[in-house]
């Protein structure tokens, strides 16, 4: 059984964490039970109907990919349009055969990821917008997304249709990943109230960011494992796996530098949150094209998105006040967006033969502007873009702004909420101290109280 998979397992991990060490106490105590809501609402959501649009035409347009037989039901005027599959509900049927579990198991970690970045974004707010909104992705806005650029769909076969290059190009799935998920949660917090601009009263506690930190090392290394486990997607590719996985780590060690420099020269220090979401940043920047970009190129791609992550950050925090508790719109910009668009800009064509089933008899592979591609694969990465986003905007108005018709009449002021969150942090904080205070010894008995056999 092949289970290189299990290497994207580490990827919600990795998100929790870094989620999770970038918060107060009390906040990080009330996210803590919607990871384990996301896991359930993208496993349940992928194996009732998300699957199913996912890949359930695989069979339509790769018919040389073993054991897939009964995934050829495509909803589309044509096998090179597709939208989204028909067959496999529910993992029901006689077309579902053991490929096709084996396909389910090695995509769910990058779905539930997907889900969970989305969940965590919302944590403050109503907890009905929450469940909803993960289930919704979870059974339909990123599986019928999966199925555009990676089960067969039209953006996968640009290429062909369109004469756009390889197609959209998205090697360890950024798109999906970060660039969905962000305009998903973007389109719901724009109708959401916004957050204070007020600093915190103190600091996370000190092992927060080691836990940040960890969480960052820890997705990169799920996210690089699952990515080179030969998914679905990759199927016909010529590809130097080795070189995939340099560019990986050249362009998280870009993104460190850079995001590390760019708080020594604001604050005078280092500060480790922002060096953990850097990281992040680079790891999705750089994997969205690290099996098409030299390494010198990744390198680029990873010291770019060091210096655009507290920026964006800042525009979503203090511009436009969004309570985006994981920072997934800073993250889904700077690793989805700026990580896809440098596939169209620096990719060198040595590697990606056969992607999307295009170009296969020739030696060129994914090429992007600088290379003398024509500018055919950077058009492909901007008609990618443009529909995730506006499939995940679209989706996430349309709970925002239900959500924002059953808000109460009365609403609380600004300065009332900040009062009601430094109540919190207080009342945490005096939680811990009675955790950890030791109790004081009794006192021993006065020498002028007498014995009482005196």
């Amino acid at each position: 059984m092949q289970t290189n998979w299990l290497w994207g397992y580490l990827i919600p991990i990795g998100i929790l964490l870094l989620t999770w060490g970038g918060l107060p106490p009390h906040k990080a105590r009330r996210i803590t039970p919607l990871a384990a809501l996301a896991l359930a609402l993208a496993v349940l959501g992928y194996w009732l109907v998300g699957y199913a649009f996912h890949l359930g035409g695989a069979h339509a347009v790769n018919l040389d990919y073993p054991a897939l037989g009964g995934l050829d039901a495509l909803y589309a005027h044509d096998s090179n349009w597709g939208m989204f599959g028909m067959t496999g509900f529910a993992l029901l049927g006689d077309e579902v055969m053991p490929t096709a579990l084996s396909l389910f198991l090695a995509y769910l970690p990058l779905i539930s990821s997907a889900v969970l970045l989305l969940v965590l974004a919302l944590a403050e707010t109503r907890r009905w917008l929450v469940i909803v909104a993960g289930a919704l992705a979870g059974a339909v806005v990123v599986p019928v997304a999966a199925c555009w650029a990676w089960g067969s769909g039209w953006l996968a076969h640009s290429g062909e249709t369109l004469s756009l290059g390889h197609g959209f190009a998205d090697f360890g799935g950024s798109g999906l990943l970060l660039w969905l998920p962000a305009m998903m949660a973007t389109g719901i917090l724009l109708f959401q109230p916004r957050r204070s601009v007020e600093e915190p009263l103190a600091p996370p506690p000190a092992y927060f960011p080691l836990l940040a930190n960890l969480g960052a090392l820890l997705l990169g290394i799920g996210w690089v494992g699952w990515s080179l486990s030969g998914p679905f997607h990759t199927y016909g590719a010529t590809l130097d796996w080795n070189r995939a996985a340099l560019s990986a780590f050249l362009g998280m060690a870009g993104a460190v530098l850079t995001s590390q420099l760019y708080a020594w020269l604001v604050t005078g220090e280092i500060e480790p949150l922002m060096a953990a979401r850097g990281m992040a940043a680079g790891w999705g920047a750089a994997l969205a094209g690290a099996a098409f970009l030299p390494p010198w190129a990744a390198l680029i791609v990873g010291l770019i998105a060091g210096l655009l992550f507290p920026l964006v950050l800042y525009v979503s925090e203090i511009g436009l006040r969004l309570k985006d508790a994981a920072a997934v719109v800073a993250l889904g910009v700077v690793g989805g967006f700026w990580g896809l668009l440098s596939v169209g800009l620096l990719a060198d064509g040595r590697w990606g033969q056969g992607w999307n089933g295009s170009g296969a008899e020739t030696s060129l592979g994914v090429t992007g502007l600088f290379a003398d591609g024509g500018g055919g694969q950077l058009l492909a990465q901007f008609v990618g873009l443009l529909a995730l986003g506006l499939w995940g905007l679209l989706w996430g108005a349309l709970l925002g702004g239900i959500s924002r018709l059953t808000l109460p009449q009365v609403r609380q002021t600004p300065a009332v909420e900040l009062a009601e969150e430094r109540e919190e942090a207080v009342l945490s904080d005096r939680e811990t101290e009675t955790q950890l205070e030791i109790v004081p010894e009794p006192e021993t008995a006065s020498e002028d109280v007498p014995h009482p056999t005196a």
